[in-house]
């Protein structure tokens, strides 16, 4: 014993805002003659030419979905080795250390001395503190 045929009940079931299911109901109904184009435009407000491309849209995405597909599920994807792995992180590592040296060189290159080494700053001679006696 069979299911009894829903018709056009199917659409019913179908995940979709409303406008949509009407114009897949008037789409079925044209094809199963159950009602004419002019009927289905009349219930849509929509013209002939309207009407006949969502049809055409329908009928495309239906011939799609329905298209042979490889037997099988789909392949997982290939787990990474622990080499992998090490190589990514450090692939990271060296990205992060890189942008920190472009970061420091626009500093230095727009405020040139803001960046000098500790040596450095001393060699040019930095002022006595206040305060403090000189060379005796």
């Amino acid at each position: 014993m069979s299911r009894p045929n829903k018709g056009l009940e199917h659409v019913d079931s179908l995940e979709g805002d409303e406008a949509s299911k009407a114009r897949l109901r008037a789409v079925l109904a044209t094809i199963a003659g159950e009602a004419s184009v002019e009927e289905a435009c009349a219930l849509l407000s929509i013209s002939p030419t309207r009407f006949d491309e969502i049809r055409r849209e329908a009928l495309e995405g239906a011939l799609a979905a329905l298209a042979p597909k490889p037997p099988g599920r789909p392949a997982a994807p290939p787990k990474e080795t622990p080499a992998e792995e090490q190589l990514r992180a450090e692939v990271a590592r060296l990205r992060h250390d890189l942008e920190g040296a472009r970061i420091r060189e626009e500093i230095a290159l727009l405020m040139p001395g803001v960046l000098r080494p500790p040596s450095e700053a001393q060699k040019g001679g930095s002022p006595p503190k206040r305060g403090a006696r000189s060379g005796t």
